[in-house]
């Protein structure tokens, strides 16, 4: 069964719908009954910090006493707690989450009847992902799923938090795609949706080298934060379409000013930084949830998509630790097909670095 995400909440609103967000609003009860399985996850922006913050933390005494709480600690610990009746749980993840300004997803994934569940930080700005396992995971009963979501008085979120969002199945931890389906990729046989690549076929990359796709694959995840999607408006960048893009995806930058300030040809960025321009913007009207594409090659390119230069899937965080990579996106490809050197395709700019580029070309 596919994963569907059945409630948001972020400081304005809250959503919920068990039938999934996608859906229309039905008349699906919401009781006592477990989420046997699902996702807990949290977009949370910090800075360093004296004293612990409670990120999200809930609490009810109807029917039973239950309880979650997620607690940012000022040297980096993520402690997970909850309770449900007499029993309690409590789990902690050492990360250096806070020792800077950082933008981080926390999830915790659970899947009760396997026994086994995951408490996870992510970093996607520099692709640091931290993970361990949660003994005998705590379901969430709907009930307690929908008061997380809409109960402000029962359920409070730390101004830092952006979004919350809770799935009925486990959820893909660390990188996440960030391409549209029907983004057009250069291959042999001419463009190609990115929907249509199955592993085994060729990309022309930037310096017309024909790359081998080793894995293509999609995943689901809220339409808030940094997975928001975003447009790369032709015919900036060389598009001769509009790009539907995630925040954090990257995109290519080139000119004599990128070669005078970095001593590149050409450098990337994340496609939220271009959004001071005219080339990109969000995408309106925003729907509840987005799925996103990505293709896996056997070396990290910069591939042709819809025209403009765009990266491949950055799946270091977890091909560099092979024991994550069963929790992630890339949890069915084969051991021999992972990519034997894993590393950027073009140097990286950070925000203000991207904010110096005013002039250059976005090529």
């Amino acid at each position: 069964m596919a994963l569907k995400w059945i409630g948001t909440r972020t400081q304005e609103r809250g959503v919920f719908n068990p039938a999934g967000l996608s859906r229309e609003q039905g008349s699906v009860s919401v009781g006592s009954d477990l989420l046997a399985r699902g996702s807990l996850m949290l977009e949370v922006s910090v800075r360093p910090q004296m004293h612990p913050v409670n990120l999200l933390r809930f609490g009810a005494l109807d029917p039973w006493p239950s309880g979650l709480t997620v607690c940012l600690e000022p040297d980096g610990t993520v402690r997970l707690m909850m309770r449900q009746g007499t029993r309690h749980l409590a789990t902690a993840l050492k990360t250096t989450l806070g020792s800077d300004v950082q933008t981080a997803h926390i999830t915790y994934i659970w899947d009760a009847p396997k026994r086994r569940g995951r408490l996870s930080v992510y970093i996607p700005d520099h692709g640091r992902l931290w993970q361990t396992e949660v003994i005998s995971p705590f379901p969430l009963s709907t009930r307690d799923a929908q008061r997380i979501i809409t109960d402000t008085d029962g359920c409070m979120i730390d101004p830092k938090v952006a979004f919350v969002a809770i799935a009925d199945a486990p959820c893909p931890l660390g990188p996440i795609p960030g391409l549209c389906g029907s983004a057009a990729v250069d291959t042999r046989d001419g463009p190609k949706t990115l929907r249509d690549i199955v592993p085994g076929d060729f990309v022309i990359t930037q310096g017309g080298r024909s790359v081998r796709v080793l894995w293509s694959g999609s995943t689901t995840v809220p339409a808030l934060g940094r997975f928001a999607p975003m447009i790369l408006r032709r015919p900036y960048m060389s598009l001769w379409d509009d790009l539907v893009t995630s925040r954090d995806q990257r995109v290519c930058l080139a000119g004599s000013e990128v070669e005078y300030l970095f001593g590149e040809e050409r450098v990337s960025t994340a496609v939220r930084h271009l959004e001071v321009r005219n080339c990109a913007g969000p995408a309106r009207p925003t729907p509840h949830v987005m799925t996103y594409h990505q293709i896996l090659l056997e070396t990290h390119e910069i591939m042709v998509v819809n025209g403009a230069l765009v990266e491949s899937f950055d799946g270091s965080a977890v091909l560099n630790a092979p024991a994550m990579t069963k929790w992630s996106v890339l949890a069915d490809i084969a051991p021999e097909l992972r990519p034997q050197r894993v590393g950027l395709a073009a140097p990286v700019l950070q925000g203000y670095e991207a904010l110096t580029l005013t002039g250059a070309t976005i090529g």
